[in-house]
């Protein structure tokens, strides 16, 4: 996924799996999430991160 494409606050999936962006290192071409389940913090690169239109802003879920 492009880093441009990525903002704070929005949820989204890797292999790691479902997080919610917390920053945004450009510098790197990574993003730090914060897991869904156990909250911890991960350093990812933005090509790991698997484009979900599914899973949007404000909601955890698919629909």
């Amino acid at each position: 996924m492009e880093i441009t494409q990525l903002k704070v606050g929005m949820w989204v999936e890797s292999l790691h799996g479902v997080g919610k962006v917390i920053d945004i290192d450009q510098q790197n071409n990574a993003v730090i999430i914060e897991h869904k389940n156990d909250h911890q913090l991960r350093s990812i690169e933005c090509n790991e991160i698997i484009d979900q239109p599914q899973l949007h802003t404000g909601c955890d879920r698919y629909y």
